[in-house]
């Protein structure tokens, strides 16, 4: 993929400071080591550093129309930009390039705003235009594409990631205190908000338009839709559906002029887009990639063994040390402009760097929980929809909650939009009030349940976690430690028609009797080893509990001492050694993760 990253200066009375973009864009550098460029003009600055993959000679951005009116700096695939291009040409559009990049633009000059509703695929971009003198934004409907943007001494300045806009020498850093809050609860800062005041992200979904005046529109183009439910039911018949459109999508993914590999976890997801691939590519060309672990109970490469033997495709295999991964925990808060709390950030990291040794891009199965009901969490609310809390069967908590049997009972009669995201997190509501006291600002989860279209609640958490975790939690870890490793990745589950489809499935097709994605595995075993698609379902873990106890007790000692965090005074010293007492392991890890960041952005 590619970094991007431009400053507007408002009323024109200031022209760009050039230095301040290229200071921007170094920071980004990773993302796009390949090439850099830019475009000023008096009061604007656009910047851009690429990966190559398609027209790897005449992609150089930022990229212009016929007369130049146009300029822009761009980051994403777009899957049906050769179709684009054709009919563009036949309107009279003139192409100097081959990218998808320039497609964008002329498509820009025929439908304006509109644009954006044509294009299949991720992106984050910006579009001058100069004869309306303003900057058009846009991000992908999903949200795999960051995109984020801030106001300050009279102009409004965007970067791929926060740390472009925070080498900007006019931006003060500040923490968002409610921000923090949301952060440890959630393990994650929802959109729009960032964990700087003054910072945004533009929202999947959406577009803006800001004029050298300092006017600035926000707008939604596209939504997921629940209303939509399939009429008549044929199980048959939506399994061919759904296959035909994952195969589709893993098709429209293989386009690259380099090399391409997938990641291959041993899990269902990365194991049928595997098996997609193989019924598209002669299975000797497909290169797959997976990592494991000398930790036999976070290890699932044996799984993934048992797949890539099966479909027949060249596997490459890395095994690491638990040292190796301890190695690594230093090196995180480098990548991680903003603090996010998922663990698994080290493998996903440590996967990327592996994968980039042989290939540019790489498939992923990010998105298949999100659509199919993979999650646990979706069994307790089908459960609970169907009986009172009073009447639940208590020796099936095991099963959705292990270790949480409590926090099941305590929220179990709260409003399921509000119940999916209880269940899940860090830390309590009352946790977090007595570590930093502020409350946790929770307007985000009731403003996704009044827009939620959807006449089931099994089908509403499905659409929360669309609208939270996904993009602003597990995407933004797979976007970050890939680009840390200069690697594209691109997940054929979030294609947007398999996800209008899978929308319109019935919720019940999806989860059935104590089996979470049972729709996708029915699936899955006609082209996939029995064995390794009804297996437990194990995550992308790493041994926290054991690290804390033993290799990392001294640095979680120093991180989290009394006298640092009364110093520091984010956070109340004595409610901070309670955690560690109980030993609480995600919490720890939560305020760790805190503190490594904090170090790296604000402090130095």
């Amino acid at each position: 993929m590619c970094g991007i990253a431009g400053i507007l200066k408002f009323n024109g009375k200031e022209q760009i400071k050039e230095e301040s973009v290229r200071k921007m864009v170094k920071t980004m550098i990773c993302r796009g080591p390949d090439d850099k460029g830019f475009y000023f003009e008096n009061f604007l600055g656009l910047g851009h550093c690429r990966l190559s993959i398609i027209d790897l000679t005449s992609g150089h951005q930022p990229i212009y129309n016929e007369d130049k009116s146009l300029q822009i700096v761009y980051n994403g695939e777009v899957y049906n930009f050769a179709y684009l291009r054709q009919s563009l040409k036949s309107k009279g559009h003139q192409f100097y390039t081959q990218s998808d990049t320039e497609v964008i633009l002329h498509l820009y000059e025929e439908k304006g705003e509109n644009c954006v509703k044509d294009l299949d695929g991720v992106f984050a971009f910006a579009i001058w235009d100069k004869k309306k003198q303003q900057l058009f934004l846009a991000r992908d409907p999903l949200g795999e594409k960051p995109l984020h943007w801030a106001l300050f001494n009279n102009q409004f300045v965007f970067s791929s990631e926060i740390k472009g806009i925070l080498a900007h020498p006019g931006f003060k850093k500040e923490i968002d205190r409610q921000s923090l809050n949301k952060y440890l609860f959630y393990g994650f800062v929802p959109a729009p908000a960032t964990i700087f005041s003054g910072i945004k992200k533009l929202l999947p979904g959406y577009l803006m338009t800001v004029d050298f005046k300092g006017h600035i529109k926000e707008k939604k183009y596209w939504e997921f839709d629940y209303s939509r439910k399939i009429k008549e039911f044929n199980p048959q018949l939506i399994k061919k559906k759904t296959v035909d459109l994952l195969k589709k999508a893993v098709e429209k993914r293989l386009i690259a002029d380099v090399p391409l590999g997938v990641f291959l976890s041993g899990g269902v997801d990365s194991s049928l887009v595997v098996a997609m691939m193989s019924q598209i590519l002669p299975p000797s060309q497909i290169q797959a990639f997976s990592i494991g672990f000398k930790e036999k109970d976070f290890d699932e490469s044996i799984y993934a063994k048992k797949v890539a033997k099966h479909l027949g495709i060249k596997h490459h295999l890395k095994i690491f040390s638990q040292k190796e991964v301890l190695n690594l925990i230093p090196k995180v808060a480098d990548f991680l402009d903003e603090p996010m709390a998922d663990p698994s950030i080290l493998p996903t990291f440590l996967l990327s760097q592996f994968t980039r040794q042989k290939v540019k891009v790489a498939l992923s199965g990010d998105g298949g929980d999100e659509n199919f009901g993979g999650y646990p969490k979706y069994l307790a609310h089908w459960f609970l929809q169907k009986t009172c809390i009073e009447k639940f069967p208590l020796f099936l908590f095991s099963r959705f909650f292990e270790g949480k049997k409590s926090d099941f009972l305590k929220y179990g009669s709260s409003p399921l939009y509000l119940r999916n995201q209880f269940w899940v997190s860090h830390f309590d509501l009352s946790r977090v009030e007595r570590l930093t006291g502020g409350k946790v600002d929770l307007s985000d989860l009731e403003r996704y349940h009044q827009i939620f279209n959807g006449k089931n609640n099994v089908d509403e958490a499905f659409f929360l976690d669309q609208k939270t975790i996904l993009p602003d939690l597990f995407l933004v870890k797979t976007d970050r430690a890939s680009m840390a490793a200069s690697l594209e990745v691109r997940s054929p589950f979030l294609d947007k028609e398999l996800t209008d489809f899978c929308s319109s499935l019935p919720f019940s097709l999806k989860l059935k009797g104590f089996r979470t994605k049972n729709f996708l595995k029915e699936i899955a075993l006609d082209f996939l080893p029995k064995e390794v698609i009804l297996r437990p379902k194990m995550g992308f873990g790493v041994p926290l509990k054991k690290w804390f106890k033993h290799e990392l007790k001294a640095l979680i000692g120093k991180e989290l001492s009394f006298s640092k965090i009364k110093k520091e005074g984010f956070f109340n010293p004595v409610e901070i050694q309670k955690i560690l007492k109980e030993n609480k392991t995600i919490q720890i890890w939560n305020l760790f993760v805190f503190e490594r960041w904090y170090q790296k952005w604000l402090k130095n």
